[in-house]
């Protein structure tokens, strides 16, 4: 079968989340399948990834980040606070005035997202994804479109390049769009998300998420049979079960490693510092290691726990070096909102956790998807109670020191969760999809004949 792979974000130049759309293609392209890749150019991206898949198969574009073009004309109207004041300004003036001008550039520029940016900057991307489309159509037509989201322009631009094919498209919801919890749109914007993702999911002929939760949710909405789940995973090449490690700390302390990004009032790690303030004179012999982007907020949770001392801080790294630190981790941090919207969650992280194979201290919504497989896979805890992780990091530290490692997790926790397997799952719904055509595209292609 011949597909053609949306994705905005396509190593080398992705972050460190971005593991799941390289992985598949290489997968597919094992499997036999003819693919082709179109993405965007982002030097602002995080270099995590090595490229698993022959640089001509990809077609990447320049795009056009929308939220950046009013940038020039908010800084005309709203001056910062480094400019100088005025000299006929009274200090009473501008104690007033400048926040004033702060506020009005933030209620500015939170409109103009919401109103410009539909369904995100990345929108911006739609004449080059559909330039790039219509010259690899000259010499190449897919059977499908396979489209990966977030970000959630890309299932708009996969219609437009479907219609232009005249081919079924398949969107994939890593995260949710219209539905999405984290939203900090107003009411008015998230009416037209909902409104805009039921006319794109109108005419797609699949619908691919990694949450069971979200399956049900998509399928009341859009249709049983136009749904399926493939999970996320690990890649056993990246995972091996015989990697030789040293642990990251001695046998008198233990090391909590978090990679990725903070939510703060929702995925914080404000309750595993309490936990650690909770083990007393054995709270020093916590090593907490953070790694990515605009962490400073842990920093002052720390200080308000008393713990700062066992935090530190790292830059993001490259995913093969991120592997190596959870290899060495005593345990691995995640951090979910503990808050029922969030149930159906399912962070890639949690995936990586189980190829390592490092007992998981997490928080977050007990009884969602992440919390059942935590508790059934017996793969650590789950807890938003300071007192029940803090008696799950004094057994660690008592096994660190009587054995000098924490041992790793039994190798069947792995069972049905790398990547292969749940792209293997997915296979038959592509070919399914890849066959039908809707009542649109069947009008498309009747009108150009």
């Amino acid at each position: 079968m011949k597909i053609l792979l949306l994705s905005f974000h396509f190593p080398p130049d992705a972050p460190i989340a971005a593991t799941r759309a390289p992985k598949f293609a290489k997968y597919l392209i094992d499997a036999g399948h003819d693919v082709r890749v179109i993405c965007a150019i982002d030097p602002q991206a995080q270099v995590a990834h090595a490229l698993e898949v022959d640089e001509a198969r990809i077609m990447r574009t320049e795009w056009r980040d929308l939220r950046a073009l009013p940038g020039d004309m908010l800084n005309r109207m709203t001056p910062s606070r480094n400019q100088p004041t005025p000299r006929a300004s009274t200090s009473a003036a501008v104690t007033t005035s400048v926040p004033a001008r702060r506020s009005l550039r933030t209620r500015l520029g939170a409109f103009y997202d919401s109103a410009v940016c539909r369904p995100d900057r990345q929108i911006g991307w739609r004449p080059y994804a559909v330039k790039a489309a219509r010259a690899l159509f000259e010499t190449w037509t897919p059977d499908l479109i396979y489209a990966t989201c977030p970000p959630h322009s890309v299932a708009p631009i996969a219609h437009d390049i479907a219609k232009l094919a005249k081919v079924p498209f398949v969107i994939e919801f890593r995260d949710r769009w219209a539905l999405d919890a984290y939203s900090n749109h107003p009411a008015w914007r998230q009416r037209k998300d909902r409104r805009q993702e039921a006319a794109v999911m109108a005419d797609a002929a699949g619908i691919v998420t990694v949450s069971p939760l979200w399956a049900d949710s998509y399928r009341t909405r859009y249709g049983a049979d136009r749904v399926t789940v493939a999970m996320n995973g690990f890649d056993p090449a990246d995972y091996p079960l015989d990697m030789k490690v040293t642990p990251a700390v001695d046998k008198d302390h233990i090391e909590l490693l978090f990679a990725g990004s903070l939510y703060p009032g929702r995925r914080d790690p404000r309750t595993v510092f309490q936990a650690i303030a909770l083990l007393g004179d054995d709270a020093g012999r916590v090593r907490v290691t953070m790694l990515g982007k605009d962490l400073g907020p842990a920093i002052a949770m720390a200080r308000d726990a008393g713990i700062e001392n066992c935090l530190t801080i790292l830059p993001p790294e490259t995913h093969s070096e991120i592997i190596k630190r959870q290899y060495a981790a005593d345990a691995l941090l995640m951090l979910q909102w503990n808050d029922e919207r969030d149930a159906g969650t399912v962070p890639g992280k949690l995936f990586e956790c189980i190829g390592a194979r490092r007992p998981v201290i997490a928080t977050g919504w007990t009884s969602g998807v992440v919390g059942r497989m935590i508790m059934r896979r017996n793969l650590g805890v789950i807890a938003n109670e300071p007192r029940i992780l803090a008696n799950k990091l004094s057994a660690l530290l008592s096994e660190k020191r009587a054995h000098g490692a924490i041992a790793p997790l039994p190798a069947q926790v792995r069972d049905g969760v790398t990547r292969h397997e749940q792209f293997r799952a997915l296979e038959p719904f592509l070919t399914r999809a890849a066959g039908r055509l809707t009542a649109q595209q069947e009008t498309i292609k009747v009108a150009a004949e």
